[in-house]
C-alpha cells in the first residue's frame, strides 16, 4: 500500500523559511567541527539545498522564461506564491596581497631660484672687553747722529768791569749791546770821584776811536802805575771779540778834576792767545 500523501498546513512562504533555517544550521555545525572553511561550507550548503520549484497552481502565475531576470523579479515581486529570498552567504577569505609596483624614476631637479634681496644691516653689537696690554717691544738700535746744524747768530754781547784807587776815585769799563736804534756794540770807560762822597759817573765812548772792533763781546779795565803830580796814571781798557781777538786802548786819569782823557787808537794785543800755548801765543804782525 502506498503511503498517504498529506498536504502541509503551511503555505509556500513558511516552508521556504524552514528550509533556509535548516541550511544555516547545517552550515554552523560543519564550521564548528573544523572540517571545512566557512566559504566551502557555504558553497556545500547551497549546492545541497533543493532547488526551488515554482508553483503553477491556479493562484500562482507561471514564469515567463523569455523575460529578463530584472523583468521576472519585477513581475514575481507581485507573485504571492514565490518563496522568500535565501540568506546571503558568508564573505569569502581575503585573497593574498598583490606585489608592490616598481618605484617610479626620480624627476629631474628644477632650476635654482633667483637669489633673494640682501636684508637690512643689523644694529652694531656692543664693544668687546679691551684686550690685555701687549708686552713692550725691544728697544730699537740707536740711529745715526744727525749732521751738525748751522751756527746760530751770536747773542747780544754785554759786559762790565771795575777798579778803585785808595778810595779817591773809581773806574768802570762797560760793553753795551746793540739795539734797534743803535746797531753797534759800544765800549765805554767811566770814572767818578769818591771824596768827600761818591759823585756821578763820567762816561767816554771808546767806540769812536780808530780801529775799534765792532764785534767786541767782552771788556775789562786795569789801572797802571802812578803818573805825575796832576796825573794818576794810565788806565788800560781791553775788549775781546767774537772771534777771540784781544784789542786794547789807554786813557789818562786827571786827578785835578777826576776825568779821563782817551785818545789812543785801538790796537791788537801782542801776543794773541793760541791753543796749547805755554808762556807764548800768536805774534801780531
Amino acid at each position: 500500500m502506498s503511503p498517504r500523501h498529506t498536504s502541509s498546513p503551511l503555505g509556500p512562504l513558511a516552508r521556504a523559511r524552514f528550509q533556509k533555517a535548516g541550511v544555516l544550521t547545517s552550515l554552523a555545525l560543519v564550521v564548528a567541527g573544523g572540517l571545512v572553511t566557512p566559504a566551502a561550507a557555504a558553497a556545500r550548503a547551497v549546492s545541497e539545498s533543493p532547488a526551488a520549484t515554482p508553483r503553477t497552481g491556479d493562484h500562482c502565475k507561471p514564469h515567463k522564461p523569455h523575460q529578463s531576470r530584472a523583468g521576472a523579479e519585477a513581475y514575481t515581486g507581485k507573485d504571492k506564491c514565490k518563496g522568500a529570498t535565501g540568506a546571503t552567504g558568508p564573505k569569502g577569505a581575503t585573497g593574498p596581497k598583490g606585489a608592490t609596483g616598481a618605484k617610479g624614476a626620480t624627476g629631474a631637479t628644477g632650476p635654482t631660484g633667483a637669489t633673494g634681496a640682501t636684508g637690512a644691516t643689523g644694529p652694531s653689537g656692543e664693544n668687546g672687553t679691551p684686550g690685555a696690554t701687549g708686552a713692550t717691544g725691544a728697544t730699537g738700535a740707536t740711529g745715526a747722529t744727525g749732521a751738525t746744524g748751522a751756527t746760530g747768530a751770536p747773542g747780544p754781547c754785554a759786559d762790565i768791569d771795575a777798579t778803585r784807587d785808595e778810595n779817591n776815585f773809581e773806574l768802570r769799563a762797560v760793553l753795551s749791546p746793540a739795539t734797534a736804534s743803535d746797531p753797534v756794540t759800544r765800549a765805554y770807560a767811566g770814572i767818578r770821584d769818591l771824596q768827600p762822597d761818591p759823585g756821578p759817573y763820567l762816561w767816554t765812548d771808546l767806540s769812536q776811536l780808530d780801529n775799534y772792533p765792532s764785534n767786541a763781546c767782552g771788556i775789562s779795565v786795569a789801572q797802571q802805575a802812578l803818573g805825575g803830580m796832576d796825573t794818576e796814571g794810565d788806565v788800560n781798557i781791553d775788549v775781546i771779540t767774537t772771534d777771540g781777538a784781544i784789542w786794547e786802548t789807554t786813557c789818562e786819569v786827571s786827578t785835578s778834576d777826576i776825568t779821563l782823557a782817551c785818545g789812543n787808537d785801538w790796537a791788537l794785543v801782542n801776543r794773541q792767545p793760541a791753543p796749547g800755548a805755554v808762556n807764548g801765543g800768536t805774534v801780531v804782525p
